[in-house]
């Protein structure tokens, strides 16, 4: 392949964003085991703090005393990027390390008053990608020829202070300041900053040590409680503009004089819009069922507009059942669309969001009248996003996308 085909192709295809490996984009589906093993669904069931907090702050109206939930999730991707041109065949997996994402809720609701609070620290981005360098590989050659290797790291922490107001016996509204922590860093930086020397070639600066970012958004909430056996909820989320995140860098051709001297780096990533609604079913006094969609909207926002992410409609199901005094399990599903398309595959190499769908289950052990043990399992088949490669005139290979996911939570919920 000719040096300025290279070009071409690197600049046309490899923008380097990582997002979360989900089924909502650049957001995890669930917080905590009771609402992971639900399937995330539960925007109009008031059964736990940390579902409440990321979807439906109207919920926490529900609370009767206190309720406190810890859960830890343990994540694991398996990322596969295979590349064709002709002949030329490269395949790239990126070496995948456990994620750890905690996550508190606490919420309380004198049963004499209408009004109730909450408070959390959820963790609703986690993603990292390392790809070796690989000198056979289309992508992954060493500059200028390719890219070398590719890291990326997101991590985003959610911080809701909510209220809830029981307006009436049957309706209840909720409102959250949600603040949010964002650490951010990927290599090489691939986007509109570059280095070109007198041949053409083309060399991508660092943005290695995270960066670190505040943003703030409001969520408005409702819970109607239509009949014993029936309840409708839904809530908006405002989107999330974060200051630019920048970084300490240096020149990258080793050809130029400034070679190694310092330069800063910057890339501006912020958070959608999110609406979410729901139906709760209550069949009999042991069982509850949630039926919930979601929409989330990547259109118009920085760093991902750029992308070429479309918005998002995800559709959420799950079930929890009473089995015993001490023993409930739940079991879920969810189907999303991908934020991906085929035209915009190529900007995704350290953005694996191919997932579509969202197996769920997991069960709660009463171990004391206050004191319930949680888990939860899901699991990410592998799915597939694939586009082809091209200079202005001609299409000159192909890249494939996938990504299967698997995870496992553990938590404690306690009542008093």
């Amino acid at each position: 392949m000719k040096t300025s085909m290279k070009r071409v192709i690197l600049i046309s295809s490899l923008v380097l964003l990582p997002a979360s490996a989900s089924a909502q984009g650049s957001m995890l589906p669930a917080a905590g085991a009771i609402n992971s093993a639900m399937g995330g669904a539960g925007t109009a069931v008031p059964n736990e703090s940390l579902g409440a907090l990321l979807f439906n702050p109207a919920l926490i109206a529900g609370a009767k005393g206190n309720q406190i939930s810890f859960t830890t999730e343990f994540m694991k991707d398996d990322i596969n990027v295979r590349t064709t041109k002709g002949a030329l065949t490269g395949n790239a997996t990126s070496t995948s390390q456990l994620g750890i994402v905690p996550a508190f809720g606490w919420m309380m609701r004198d049963p004499t008053k209408k009004l109730a609070l909450g408070f959390g620290l959820i963790g609703v981005t986690s993603i990292e990608t390392d790809y070796p360098q690989d000198s056979a590989s289309v992508l992954f050659a060493q500059a200028p020829g390719g890219l070398g290797r590719v890291w990326s790291s997101l991590k985003v922490t959610k911080i809701p202070t909510a209220m809830a107001y029981q307006v009436t016996p049957k309706l209840a509204l909720g409102a959250s300041m949600n603040i949010y922590l964002g650490q951010f860093s990927y290599a090489p930086l691939s986007t509109t900053v570059f280095d070109v020397n007198s041949s053409g070639d083309r060399f991508y600066p660092e943005a290695g040590k995270p960066s670190q970012r505040f943003a703030y958004s409001v969520q408005l909430g409702f819970h109607y409680q239509a009949t014993d056996m029936v309840s409708v909820g839904g809530s908006v989320t405002t989107p999330q503009n974060f200051a630019p995140y920048e970084w300490n860098s240096t020149i990258a051709d080793p050809l130029s004089r400034g070679f190694g001297a310092s330069r800063t780096l910057s890339y501006d990533l912020d958070g959608p819009m999110v609406a979410s609604f729901g139906i709760g079913l209550t069949p009999d006094k042991k069982t509850q069922i949630a039926l919930d969609g979601m929409f989330t909207k990547y259109d118009g926002v920085a760093g991902f507009d750029a992308l070429g992410w479309r918005n998002v409609w995800t559709f959420k199901t799950g079930i929890q059942r009473e089995m015993s005094e001490k023993l409930v399990v739940r079991a879920g599903y969810h189907f999303s669309q991908t934020p991906l398309t085929s035209a915009a595959v190529l900007s995704a190499i350290g953005m694996p969001e191919t997932a579509q769908h969202h197996l769920s289950a997991g069960f709660g052990l009463k171990l004391f009248p206050f004191l319930e043990a949680t888990t939860g399992v899901s699991f990410v088949p592998r799915q597939h996003v694939s586009g082809s490669y091209a200079d202005a005139k001609n299409a000159v290979g192909t890249i494939d996308l996938s990504n299967r996911a698997t995870s496992a939570l553990v938590g404690l919920n306690f009542k008093f």
